[in-house]
């Protein structure tokens, strides 16, 4: 996918696979952001970020992007959504020195618009509770929590407490 989305703020383009160096160099220094992720393997190194992003690309169906800032093109954080077509879920994460700057919520947003237009009738989003941060990201752009589960995730080692959540896309900007 080809596709550049852009905001005020913020630009999303397509993910590449040189950017296993910015994934690295956000994530790298940072195992608590990455322990907060479901898939992005821990250690997160450039290697292993280009795995992630090759395990990624093949997916017709499935759009990740890269978030940058408008401004300067600096690699702030990835977003995307995929799965099935009314099952689609989206999830995202910004670096450490980007997050409660709004960068999340706007690049969501213009997630939320593209989904749109590719004719979704909602998007779901799964955040482990306690993710304060993704919580207010997703209940900001309209998402309601509408379950909570307990799910084993193999590459975490671990069995973590989730909260699911849904926005319907037919609502203007999510809100209800």
């Amino acid at each position: 996918m080809s596709k550049i989305l852009e905001s005020t703020y913020t630009i999303l383009r397509p993910l590449r696979l040189e950017d296993a160096y910015h994934i690295a160099r956000l994530l790298g220094p940072d195992p608590e952001a990455v322990r907060m992720t479901a898939q992005i393997p821990e250690p997160c190194t450039e290697e292993s970020a280009r795995e992630w992003i090759r395990e990624g690309l093949p997916a017709e169906e499935d759009y990740v992007f890269a978030i940058e800032l408008r401004d300067d093109h600096d690699f702030i954080g990835c977003i995307g959504f995929g799965g099935p077509h009314e099952a689609l879920e989206v999830g995202y994460w910004v670096g450490k020195p980007y997050r409660g700057t709004g960068y999340a919520s706007d690049a969501l947003r213009i997630m939320l618009g593209h989904a749109r237009t590719l004719g979704r009738a909602r998007l779901f989003a799964e955040t482990f509770s306690g993710n304060i941060a993704s919580i207010r990201v997703l209940t900001k752009n309209g998402f309601r929590l509408i379950s909570t589960d307990m799910r084993d995730f193999p590459v975490r080692g671990e069995r973590k407490k989730i909260e699911r959540y849904v926005v319907e896309l037919g609502d203007r900007d999510g809100q209800h």
